[in-house]
């Protein structure tokens, strides 16, 4: 007889699927920043030729993704700590950082019961960077149009 816990179980869905949602919004809205704001104002720099302010705005632009990324995770730590999923914030910011990079560096786990959110954590970490290197990509391209 199986005695192990569901591990899809109701409640760990459903802070799941909140923490995903705001940190789509995040990364969604950083994303529509970056793109909309600062990428045609690169264009331009790159244009006129100024290259290193171009490459100042590009490293800004990476800044500011990175920053994206920082707030989800703090996001996904602090759906750890406020319902006392973990009860040490340190271990939250830790663990949620650990999984999100799929870096896997802290020790902690969460309990069994919890364990789906390291999975969608993780799915969330794994997407949100593909989708910051793809806008890498393109900005990088505005810059480098002329060598192309």
């Amino acid at each position: 007889m199986d005695t192990s816990p569901n591990i899809l179980n109701g409640p760990a869905l459903l802070v799941g699927c909140a923490a995903l949602l705001l940190c789509i919004a995040m990364q969604g809205s950083t994303v529509a920043l970056v793109m909309g704001k600062l990428k045609p104002k690169l264009r331009g720099l790159a244009l006129q030729s100024r290259s290193g302010m171009a490459h100042l705005l590009f490293f800004s632009c990476i800044l500011v993704l990175l920053m994206s990324h920082l707030a989800q995770i703090m996001i996904w730590s602090a759906f750890l700590y406020w319902p006392r999923i973990m009860t040490n914030p340190h271990h939250a910011v830790l663990l949620s950082g650990s999984t999100y990079t799929t870096v896997g560096f802290a020790n902690d786990t969460l309990p069994e019961r919890w364990q789906l959110l390291e999975v969608i954590m993780a799915v969330n970490g794994l997407f949100a960077f593909a989708w910051s290197t793809s806008i890498f990509y393109g900005l990088s391209q505005q810059i480098y149009r002329e060598e192309a």
